[in-house]
């Protein structure tokens, strides 16, 4: 017989093909060679299992299925001569019983799915002898092939993923959808073919078929994407903080270098060898380690404030869970929906049920010698537990220099040292110095730059970082002789060249440049979160007490390039270290012979935090404007456009935070700056006097007050200081209760600006409202002091961040968005992160703001098994004769109804009309039946009484045992 033809034969084929790829080759070659009388056996096999453990389900349910699948497989025998197709409609299922067979609940709504797929399956076998050889019911055949082969698809997933049976409750949720859109092309094929079979029928169907398939993917992707969204929520992480970090690494990598780690026999059998360690260590010296365009994440220097612990495991388990998209489920539902904090505990936990499900995971850690060795202890041990996971499926990479702390614990693991691939890396190295030159090859002769790349690249020693500081330094040079003399004095090793570049601030640059350079470098290595190049070139200004920020007094663009090559600009307008070893630089004491005579760091860590401080109160003290209203709309809006503010959401939510860290890194001393400055804010922005709100404003949980009471006690020397921080900090703490965590963003804002002790949320809103009003401004309406070449300058440099999320928590509470919508969009991330689980449910995208409502909700509609309430047990009361009732009995809510020996049903009791009067009457009793001499039956099954016609008329299946009154 010939193979399927028409138009049934690409549906045929594209099914198979489409389960084939998705399973193993092991189970191919055993579906392949699997026939019904197999899968037969292996369910009778089952049932006598499950009858040995006592244990036994309803096996009975999948018959149906086993004997539609029977006559439909003889309906398309012929279809599929010549082809592999037959096999695969039954051979998935003997593996999925096989599977399901240890565990009792996901056994049954398997059983109950093929239930349901039998009873929606049309009846092949009354059709097939009158259009075996009919086009039209050929393609019907097709299509349902499609459909069973889709099912077994999606089963064979849940199946065959690691550690299945943990997730089958919420994997099998979010398939709902889709297998409810397979039974309704089934039960749609059997209506159709119930019907007389024409073409236009085969093609309407072919049309609704296609239709209902796309809204079911629709209704499934909805479903995924809100619990990743509400999942991704729950975690509290900003991925465009790892992408930053990411994008700079890849600008600065050489292309066509680093691939060499890739081909390293040790790379290789980490990565191969499922029986090797699962730890790796790449390590170098400071400005020699390789960045990797894999990583999965990258540490940074700006750790003050933060659980690095946290963010760490926190960052790896949305990005296995965005390449992982059919776990979302399962962590809405036992974690995300369950209205509990991330903490660690349930991060370590989490993560290791997510990774058990992949069949293989590679973490790749990216100088984890930048954070403090306490932090580094705890992230090596939560890390090292995920390598330690069965299979070895997860493997970690760890890609850092040398380090007390990392040596001690790395160091008896397999291990890539740098300083045996030297001639690997000095092959990247020549490639990146050849590269870098070429531009100076059309200044100056080729011999003379030869000679400059053969000294550059003897004296790297290996390190990426020298070559690049020397490179940047040449670009200084202007004349042959002043290249052939930075080349003939290159310096010695890192730190001289670190040296060189501090002694040409201190000694070469004027006494106003140095001080600004300082600055530039104060603002880099003490700032909470990376800076904007615009933000920095404010606070400079700023840092003098009394100073404004005007059209004078504002920096030019390349302020920074006095501090190059220490720092760098990188992605989004940000300037950072060039490395970390330049920000270790400058706050270590000086050990380089022929450096500047002064003693000590070049930078300490109290002057540092206490200049920005100065800086951000000098700004919010000029911010006043925005809510002064002697100042008028125009006047705001120009000094808007003109970049006077660009320091505003930083110097808003920091400022008392560098206050702070200035007291916390050195013993406090009288300032009558800083105690004037801290005046006039208390004169311009506390509503009364500092320290009085942090008594009013209620915190549910009183270990938190006495946690900010304790915090604070290194500022008691200064007591406008700590007034001030109470209130701060209490309010803080107020906002992140339950209450207002997760308020609609519009509720939280009026919230905020009622409750606040100062008038600091009213200045951020008032500023947002100006910025709001100017991205929207037409050049028609621009106001007389403003141009067009202005309006374009601000929307180009300040725009992109200018719109913060309003949820104080969030990383981008300082840094913005680029439009209202964008932050919109963001904050609803943040509001009603609590939804029904059920995604046919209005609670489910509408959502709760607490978790109280949603246990309620859970507990009324969709309550669990242990949930559901018992009725009370009715204690048998026995009939009183009429006699032995009150005369008088008044029963107010009820008529009784008389009864009559006539009547064998009681009517049902009739509500009283309340508005009538209620006198007092003689009550009529029903008598029972025995004493009017009426035939009564005592049910051996419930006990119940009642005559022998009306019970069994009603319960027809007592013959089987299967009582159910």
């Amino acid at each position: 017989m010939s193979p399927t033809t028409g138009a049934a034969s690409p549906n045929f084929d594209t099914a198979f093909k489409n389960l084939k790829q998705s399973v193993t080759t092991t189970d191919a070659n055993a579906f392949q060679s699997t026939t019904l009388e197999d899968v037969w056996k292996a369910a009778e096999e089952i049932q006598e299992e499950q009858r040995r453990r006592k244990s036994v389900r309803n096996m009975r349910r999948i018959e149906p299925f086993l004997k539609g699948l029977e006559k439909y497989s003889k309906s398309i025998e012929i279809l599929c001569n010549g082809t592999p197709y037959l096999p695969w409609i039954w051979a998935p299922i003997k593996l999925m019983l096989q599977l399901a067979s240890e565990y009792n609940d996901i056994f049954d709504k398997l059983l109950d799915a093929y239930c349901q797929i039998a009873e929606a399956m049309p009846q092949f076998d009354r059709l097939q002898v009158s259009f075996c050889n009919d086009a039209s019911f050929q393609a019907v055949l097709a299509m349902v092939y499609t459909d069973i082969l889709e099912f077994h698809q999606r089963a064979y997933k849940f199946f065959r993923r690691r550690a299945w049976h943990l997730f089958f409750d919420s994997l099998w949720k979010s398939f709902e959808a889709r297998f409810q859109g397979i039974l309704k092309n089934l039960a749609h094929h059997k209506e159709m073919l119930m019907k007389e079979i024409v073409i236009n029928d085969i093609i309407a169907a072919r049309a609704w078929r296609a239709q209902a398939l796309e809204e079911s993917i629709i209704r499934e992707k909805r479903s995924l994407d809100s619990c990743l969204h509400d999942s991704i929520a729950w975690l509290k992480v900003v991925d465009e903080q790892q992408d930053d970090e990411l994008e700079r690494l890849s600008i600065k990598r050489q292309q066509g270098t680093c691939e060499w780690v890739l081909k390293n026999p040790i790379f290789k059998k980490w990565n191969d060898d499922p029986h090797a360690d699962s730890i790796l260590w790449v390590k170098g010296n400071p400005g020699t380690e390789t960045s990797f365009t894999t990583a999965y994440y990258i540490c940074n220097s700006y750790t003050t404030g933060r659980n690095l612990v946290s963010e760490i495991l926190r960052s790896l388990a949305v990005q296995v869970l965005k390449a992982n998209l059919d776990l979302a489920p399962y962590i809405f539902e036992n974690y995300a929906n369950k209205g509990l904090a991330p903490s660690i505990v349930r991060l370590r936990r989490m993560l290791h049920e997510i990774l058990e499900t992949v069949s293989s995971a590679r973490i790749i850690i990216d100088g984890l010698d930048e954070y403090p060795e306490s932090d580094q202890r705890q992230v090596l041990t939560d890390l090292f537990n995920l390598g330690k996971l069965p299979g070895g499926q997860c493997r970690i990479l760890f890609s850092n220099r040398e380090g007390k702390q990392l040596d001690k614990v790395l160091s008896n693991k397999p291990t890539i040292s740098l300083k045996d691939e030297s001639s690997s890396i000095n092959e990247d190295i020549t490639a990146y110095v050849q590269t870098s030159l070429e531009d100076f090859r059309l200044k100056f002769s080729d011999k003379l730059i030869d000679n400059v790349q053969r000294r550059i690249i003897l004296k790297a020693e290996g390190m990426f970082l020298w070559v690049r500081l020397v490179l940047q330094s040449l670009e200084q040079c202007h004349s042959i002789q002043e290249l052939k003399n930075a080349v003939e004095t290159l310096p010695d090793g890192l730190e001289e060249a670190y040296g060189r570049i501090l002694q040409h601030i201190m000694k070469e640059l004027g006494e106003r440049d140095c001080q600004k350079a300082i600055r530039i470098l104060q603002w880099v290595a003490c700032s909470f979160r990376v800076m904007k190049s615009y933000e920095i070139q404010d606070g400079i200004v700023l840092c003098v007490s009394g100073s404004v920020l005007d059209q004078n007094s504002k920096l030019l663009d390349g302020f920074w390039e006095l501090c190059k090559p220490l720092i760098e600009d990188g992605p989004k307008n940000t300037l950072d270290f060039v490395h970390y070893s330049a920000k270790e630089q400058v706050f270590q004491n000086n050990t380089c012979p022929f450096n500047f005579d002064i003693s000590g760091p070049f930078l300490h860590y109290h002057e540092a935090h206490y200049n920005l401080a100065i800086s951000c109160i000098n700004y919010l003290n000029m911010g006043h404007c925005f809510i002064d209203d002697t100042i008028s709309d125009a006047e705001r809006q120009f000094r808007v456009v003109n970049g006077f503010h660009g320091l505003h959401h930083y110097a808003n939510k920091y400022w008392f935070q560098h206050l702070y860290q200035c007291v916390k890194c050195a013993s406090p001393v009288p300032d009558d700056v800083l105690e004037d400055i801290l005046e006039e804010v208390d004169d311009k922005f506390w509503k009364q006097d500092p320290g009085s709100a942090a008594t009013t404003i209620k915190i549910d949980d009183t270990t938190s007050a006495d946690e900010i009471k304790n915090q604070l006690q290194v500022l008691e020397v200064m007591p406008m200081a700590h007034h001030m921080g109470m209130d701060i900090f209490t309010f803080n703490k107020f906002l992140a209760q339950e209450k207002y965590a997760h308020q609609e963003p519009h509720l939280l804002q009026d919230a905020e600006i009622k409750h606040d002790p100062t008038h600091f949320c009213v200045l951020n809103y008032k500023y947002q409202a100006i910025v709001q009003s100017l991205a929207h401004m037409s050049y028609d309406s621009l106001p007389p002091n403003i141009s067009k070449d202005d309006m374009d300058k601000f929307k180009e440099k300040y725009l992109e961040y200018a719109f913060v999320c309003r949820y104080r928590e969030c990383p981008r509470h300082s840094e913005g968005f680029s439009s209202f919508s964008e932050r919109d969009n963001h904050e609803t991330l943040h509001a009603k992160p609590l939804r029904c689980a059920d995604p046919t449910c209005q609670f489910f995208t509408r959502g709760f703001t607490s978790k109280t409502g949603l246990l309620k909700h859970n507990r009324k509609y969709h309550p669990l098994p242990n949930e559901m309430s018992v009725p009370d047990f009715q204690r048998f009361q026995p009939v009183l004769d009429a006699k032995q009732l009150p005369i008088n009995d008044v029963l107010p809510e009820v008529l009784q109804i008389e009864d009559s020996p006539e009547s064998e049903e009681e009517p049902p009791p009739v509500l009283r009309d309340s508005s009538k009067d209620l006198s007092p009457r003689t009550v009529k009793v029903r008598v029972g039946r025995a004493k009017r001499g009426l035939p009564v039956h005592n049910c051996q099954y419930c006990h119940k009484v009642s005559s022998v016609s009306e019970h069994y008329d009603t319960y027809t299946d007592n013959r089987l045992g299967l009582h159910t009154c």
